[in-house]
């Protein structure tokens, strides 16, 4: 059995201005070839991690390696990184062969060498027939992968992106999500990506770190975190539409089918996982707003003064109700804490 090469690793690493603490000790290991998404909320601290890994935040207690080498002294130019920003970052006045050149030129490498590495990373990015032009000549897609291609020659051990797609519209985010994937796979590199967006979280990362208020609050991979939260923050912040939320007292005004421990302070149930079912409904949810989204509609409600939110395939309108089988829904279950309650812990009930 192959043993897993730690590449990255936080040790108790925190940030603190003065007495304001943004960052409590942080404890993470990325592993060899590995594709890491931090998420969370504005102001969560993800990208002020990111820029301490990268050395162009100062950290102010732990350590941080990278290949078994602490890098706390060492200067940023020097760490083996190379990060991808949000601005793309590129000169306006050089081509786009320059650009991506630049580093190489800077570290001194031969001319020969600079020609090979850029013809080679151009090819790889389909940049090829755009070596000559400008950045004012490219389109955003275009520049970002030109900031791509210039980290990519610098064959760095580890790859940083800043929320890189931020500036692109809808469609471009998307061709560019499935550029980056495929680029990961080709590479075979370490990286490390910053968004707020889960939906670029769930699609790109092999494990995604959940952050709030700049503690980790669950490591996993998509599927976990989305069938397994920690807790309701990662259940609200993991999937999209967002999770429905139930309290113990609402579920009993609706005299919720299940079983329900004592433990039990909140009920979670994902908008696409609630079972429309008109011969044997739980409950009616008058709708209040539809949202056809073409492979489903969104049915907007209430449940006894609790905003719910249902995607379904069925066909209801505007005034009518929506007959709702909560027992065959999947449930998560939280307690007074907000901390996810297993289904072993449940004595049975049937938890997600």
């Amino acid at each position: 059995m192959k043993t897993t090469i730690k590449k990255l690793e936080l040790r108790d690493v925190g940030k603190s201005y003065g007495q304001h603490t943004v960052i409590p000790k942080v404890n993470l290991i990325v592993n060899e070839g590995e594709f890491v998404v931090f998420v969370g909320p504005s102001g969560c601290g993800k990208s002020t991690l990111l820029r301490m890994i990268a050395g162009l935040e100062s950290i102010s207690e732990g350590e941080i390696h990278l290949d078994n080498r602490c890098l706390n002294n060492v200067h940023p130019s020097l760490r083996q990184v190379a990060m991808v920003f949000q601005s793309y970052a590129l000169y306006p006045h050089l081509s786009v062969e320059k650009n991506m050149a630049f580093p190489l030129k800077m570290a001194g490498e031969s001319r020969a060498l600079v020609n090979k590495k850029v013809r080679e990373t151009a090819e790889n990015l389909q940049l090829t027939h755009l070596l000559s032009r400008l950045p004012s000549e490219l389109s955003g897609g275009q520049r970002q992968r030109v900031a791509i291609g210039r980290a990519i020659v610098r064959d760095p051990a580890l790859f940083l992106f800043d929320e890189p797609l931020s500036n692109l519209d809808a469609k471009l985010r998307g061709e560019m999500r499935v550029y980056l994937k495929q680029l990961h796979q080709k590479l075979k590199a370490t990286m490390i990506y910053v968004t707020h967006d889960q939906v670029e979280a769930m699609t790109l990362a092999d494990r995604i770190v959940v952050l709030n208020q700049g503690r980790i609050e669950q490591v996993g991979s998509p599927e976990t975190l989305y069938q397994q939260p920690a807790n309701k923050f990662v259940a609200s912040f993991i999937g999209s539409p967002v999770m429905n939320f139930l309290n113990k007292q609402t579920a009993e005004q609706i005299k919720f089918p299940l079983l329900l421990s004592n433990n039990v302070a909140f009920l979670g149930i994902r908008p696409n996982q609630v079972i429309v079912d008109p011969l044997s409904p739980d409950v009616l949810m008058p709708i209040s707003v539809v949202e056809p989204l073409g492979h489903a509609r969104l049915y907007y409600g209430q449940l006894h003064g609790v905003p719910f939110l249902v995607e379904s395939k069925e066909l209801y309108s505007v005034g009518g109700s929506l007959p709702l089988n909560l027992g065959r829904s999947v449930i998560h279950y939280f307690d007074e804490n907000e901390v996810r309650i297993d289904n072993a812990v449940l004595g049975g009930v049937d938890a997600a």
